[in-house]
């Protein structure tokens, strides 16, 4: 699968990973998560973001979303 990818944007994608991994909550922490992290940075390196900043921004935001509080219905509105 990284073999359509040349070895800059495979080594800014494991240093992208490294940085983002440390970035995850101890209680969030998981393999699962770790996943969708590397998933997200293959998606954006398919299309043609491949710098480390791009693979960072790219990971930091699964990492918001899946860590984010969930949001409540609160009498007819949403809160947080």
């Amino acid at each position: 699968m990284l073999t359509e990818f040349d070895q800059s944007t495979i080594a800014n994608m494991t240093a992208a990973l490294d940085y983002v991994c440390k970035k995850i909550p101890a209680e969030h922490d998981s393999n699962e998560l770790r996943k969708q992290i590397a998933d997200e940075l293959i998606r954006c390196a398919r299309t043609g973001r491949r710098t480390v900043i791009d693979f960072q921004q790219a990971g930091i935001k699964v990492v918001e979303e899946m860590t984010k509080p969930p949001r409540r219905r609160w009498f007819g509105w949403w809160r947080k």
